[in-house]
């Protein structure tokens, strides 16, 4: 399975940067640093359905989508296109992405902005905070039960929002009972990289309607965001069709019909 690769190379890459005394700095650092965006409100002013605008250069499913992309000028136009929050890949192997990436996008626009990576080890959390994460993925199907729990709780400690992400009824099981105030779902099989929209309907029925839900991959036009919204979706995540259009801004727009 190419997440397991994916897991063999993060785990690899943290382990080669991560001390005591790295971790100790930034927990330093985090105590003078300003609060976080508030990621669960800037959905909400965007009711009924926001947009997650992804900045994301590579994929392994898709290969390089816009490998020199200018990360900025399409923060720029997230933000005119009325984005309520910025996606930023920051794996770098398989993504193109950077954690500087994160700073850059923050010092560009007032959004809040999403760190979208694989997080497998507590230095991550801290390594996001510093970097200028206003939220935080976290991926339910590589983390045990209690080591889920345990990253949530880091997570809200360093005052950033936990998004976690399932894939299927196994992953609902496993955030079952726990205090979230978001739930992506993301449409797109962890094991085969096939996508299907009918994953989140599936899944939305069985999430209690006090927990925003964000729908994640192959989101194309006005005719899914429509289907989505239908079957309760609060927010929609989209990255490869903004990133191949010359023109992100008004992508979205058409997407909201605005």
């Amino acid at each position: 399975m190419f997440i397991e690769k994916i897991v063999e190379v993060k785990k690899a890459e943290v382990q080669a940067k991560k001390s005591q005394t790295r971790q100790k700095k930034m927990e330093n650092e985090i105590l003078f640093l300003p609060a976080p965006r508030n990621f669960v409100e800037a959905l909400s002013r965007n009711a009924p359905m926001a947009v997650i605008a992804e900045i994301k250069r590579a994929s392994p499913s898709l290969g390089t989508i816009n490998g020199d992309a200018d990360i900025l000028h399409f923060a720029r136009e997230y933000g005119k296109g009325g984005a309520a929050a910025i996606s930023v890949l920051t794996e770098a192997h398989f993504f193109k992405g950077d954690l500087s990436f994160l700073h850059r996008v923050k010092k560009e626009t007032p959004l809040p902005v999403l760190q979208k990576d694989f997080i497998l080890d507590p230095f991550q959390i801290y390594e996001g905070r510093v970097s200028g994460a206003d939220a935080l993925l976290l991926i339910a199907a590589l983390l045990e039960k209690e080591q889920l729990v345990d990253f949530i709780d880091l997570t809200k400690s360093l005052r950033l929002t936990p998004l976690v992400e399932i894939h299927n009824e196994d992953d609902l099981k496993k955030i079952s009972g726990l205090d979230l105030p978001l739930l992506g779902i993301n449409n797109r099989d962890l094991k085969t990289f096939e996508v299907d929209l009918m994953t989140t309907l599936r899944l939305r029925k069985e999430i209690p309607s006090s927990i925003k839900v964000i729908s994640e991959s192959g989101i194309k036009d006005r005719k899914d965001v429509t289907l989505l919204k239908r079957a309760g979706v609060d927010a929609i995540l989209v990255g490869e069709v903004l990133m191949r259009t010359p023109q992100p801004a008004s992508k979205i727009k058409e997407l909201l019909s605005r």
